[in-house]
């Protein structure tokens, strides 16, 4: 669903339904209880970023920034999960570029949420970037979440991994999320799948997610990893790690890294944890 376009008739429409609502709830004793956060009224945050894909780079959120495709070439659309997908090929990627002021929020960024639907075409990798945070002197990425594949034995399974490194936060500390088999997925290639992963900030806890469900979770640091900070922002890449697209650097790791190929489609960047409910509920929202 390409829902944040028609937000704000959403928006008032629900605040005029709102007001007959609490005419009637005023005198209610004892007061009405509205429902929690769930798939049929969840109420999400709004994001930072949000790509329909669309058919076009139309960007979204609360932030602001110039989206190009990283060879400059127009790019490519799909049929996708929701109308129009974006199909990234090989040597191909999505480049964000978020504004000065936009830049600074990014930096206190705390905890994050990342979620989107991919259809992939099951090329066995390494490892394949979906969404990364970039930093020049940074050699995987500030955030990054990413598929990997090394077992030929079984080309259509692969496994959420990722890494954080809080470039501006005491000590730099840096991990891996890798879940091991808690975060293998079977038959992911050629299909549409909704992934994505949630970081909570004040418990230091990192969530993934596939078609709307927790997939496993992890402690990082001990519970003590706490809040995200960056000393800089080079940009945000979508199939392919930043340093493939000169938004990272370093040698060792890229020689492990792969674009992605395949569709992507409703792409959203929170600034939070979303809570299972939430999660749930962009899942039905977009599907």
């Amino acid at each position: 669903m390409k829902f944040l376009r028609y937000f704000p008739l959403i928006s008032m429409t629900a605040a005029l339904l709102a007001l007959g609502s609490c005419k009637q709830d005023l005198g209610q004793d004892p007061p009405f209880n509205y429902p929690d956060d769930g798939s049929a009224g969840v109420q999400l945050p709004d994001p930072l970023y949000h790509l329909a894909c669309d058919g076009d780079l139309f960007l979204d959120g609360t932030l602001k920034g110039e989206m190009k495709t990283y060879t400059g070439q127009s790019p490519m659309f799909v049929d996708g999960k929701s109308g129009k997908a974006y199909q990234n090929s090989e040597g191909e990627a999505l480049i964000l570029t978020p504004d000065a002021a936009s830049m600074d929020k990014l930096k206190e960024l705390g905890g994050y949420s990342i979620f989107m639907w991919i259809k992939f075409d099951g090329t066995n990798k390494s490892a394949a970037s979906l969404f990364a945070l970039g930093n020049r002197s940074v050699e995987v990425g500030l955030v990054d979440l990413f598929l990997e594949s090394a077992d030929k034995n079984n080309p259509g399974r692969f496994f959420f991994k990722g890494y954080m490194k809080s470039t501006g936060a005491a000590g730099t500390p840096d991990a891996w999320f890798d879940a091991g088999d808690d975060a293998k997925i079977a038959n992911m290639a050629g299909v549409w799948a909704h992934v994505g992963v949630t970081y909570n900030a004040e418990n230091s806890t990192i969530t993934l997610y596939h078609n709307g469900g927790e997939v496993c979770n992890r402690v990082l640091g001990g519970g003590s990893f706490g809040a995200l900070k960056f000393d800089a922002i080079s940009g945000i890449c979508m199939g392919a790690f930043p340093s493939m697209v000169g938004l990272g650097t370093g040698s060792g790791w890229p020689s492990e890294a792969s674009f992605y190929t395949g569709a992507m489609d409703e792409i959203y960047f929170y600034d939070k944890a979303l809570t299972p409910g939430q999660v749930s509920g962009l899942y039905e929202l977009t599907k």
